[in-house]
């Protein structure tokens, strides 16, 4: 006979984990659209434009460690 304990009944129900690479990726490309109207019209993309275009694809602001200036910089070469 197989017992099932709580524990692993309630861990094979569970709600899969949202997958945190897959949302930095999404926001980060997110990113990449608010900045490519900047780079089509031929402008430069300054600390400012790419804060605010990090903040509204992740939602918050880098000193909340939603995002990092590395990720800015990758969502600026992605546009």
């Amino acid at each position: 006979m197989n017992m099932i304990t709580a524990s692993a009944a309630a861990s094979a129900t569970a709600p899969l984990p949202v997958d945190h690479d897959a949302e930095t990726a999404a926001a980060t490309f997110t990113a990449a659209g608010l900045l490519l109207p900047h780079l089509e019209r031929g402008q430069r993309v300054d600390a400012a434009t790419l804060r605010g275009a990090m903040e509204a694809a992740f939602g918050a602001s880098d000193a909340t460690g939603a995002w990092n200036w590395k990720t800015a910089y990758d969502a600026c070469e992605a546009a």
